[in-house]
């Protein structure tokens, strides 16, 4: 199963909490979780997994507080190339991408905060 249809199977859920670090992305749904993992290429391997199985990242170096998207309903997810747009009801849209630095791949967020109202 590609990433597209993996990810369209969580629209419509709500986020409970979320994590991240360099290379990772975790959230918290209702029913499940999913991790989104910078591959090398760069790319995003995209993983659901129980609920019990998502770890909580703690690396510093890209510490972000994303209290502001809890709660949000995903309204929509769409995957082009080396990034995943979620469209979240009523936080508005997060893109995560994979890039490389020096021939190792990391991800990246936009926004990672809160937007400016």
């Amino acid at each position: 199963m590609d990433s597209t249809n993996k990810l369209s199977s969580i629209i419509g859920d709500r986020i409970i909490s979320a994590n991240s670090s360099l290379k990772n992305f975790s959230i918290r749904l209702e029913k499940t979780g999913v991790c989104l993992d910078a591959v090398d290429g760069p790319g995003i391997s995209v993983r659901l997994v129980g609920i019990e199985d998502l770890g909580s990242e703690k690396e510093a170096v890209c510490a972000v507080d994303w209290s502001w998207i809890l709660q949000s309903t995903i309204k929509n997810v769409s995957v082009q190339g080396a990034a995943v747009k979620l469209e979240l009801d009523p936080a508005g849209p997060v893109v995560i991408a994979a890039s490389n630095w020096q021939g190792s791949p990391f991800l990246s967020f936009q926004p990672y905060k809160a937007p400016a109202r």
